[in-house]
């Protein structure tokens, strides 16, 4: 898969995860809906970002080889992380916020769970295994007389 559509299809995923906590959370009327498409841009084109950042080792021979052999089973880390991102609550990741405006209680995931299962859920789509990298050619045997 070239890389720019899998930065792509990590920006995309990051998008939706956004906007879907958003609607679930945080959605005040007209003017959310108007400005969280832009901030649900930003958040995920800063962690499309951080995934590749954190990839770098993921370039480095003995890492990579384990990487590359993982294929497509790298995508039960994403699909991991969502689950836990729907299932928070039950999993003890909830935690409680009050709107100091209106006093209305907002029950969310704890942030810093809520930041690493959304890194979770990009990184491996964003560091996809490509093909293996193709092995030297070997020297033909010499043939002395």
């Amino acid at each position: 898969m070239p890389p720019l559509v899998k930065y792509l299809c990590g920006f995309i995923l990051g998008w939706l995860i956004y906007m879907g906590a958003m609607m679930t959370t945080v959605y005040d009327g007209m003017l959310s809906l108007l400005f969280q498409p832009f901030m649900a841009a930003l958040a995920s084109g800063v962690f499309v970002a951080i995934a590749l950042l954190f990839g770098l080792p993921l370039r480095t021979p003995k890492i990579s080889k384990i990487w590359h052999g993982a294929g497509w089973r790298v995508l039960f880390i994403t699909t991991a992380a969502i689950g836990i991102m729907i299932f928070h609550a039950r999993l003890g990741l909830q935690t409680e916020w009050m709107n100091p405006q209106t006093g209305e209680k907002i029950k969310t995931m704890t942030p810093l769970a809520g930041l690493a299962y959304y890194l979770l859920a990009i990184f491996p789509i964003v560091n996809f295994p490509g093909k293996k990298p193709p092995k030297p050619p070997r020297a033909p045997p010499s043939l002395s007389f």
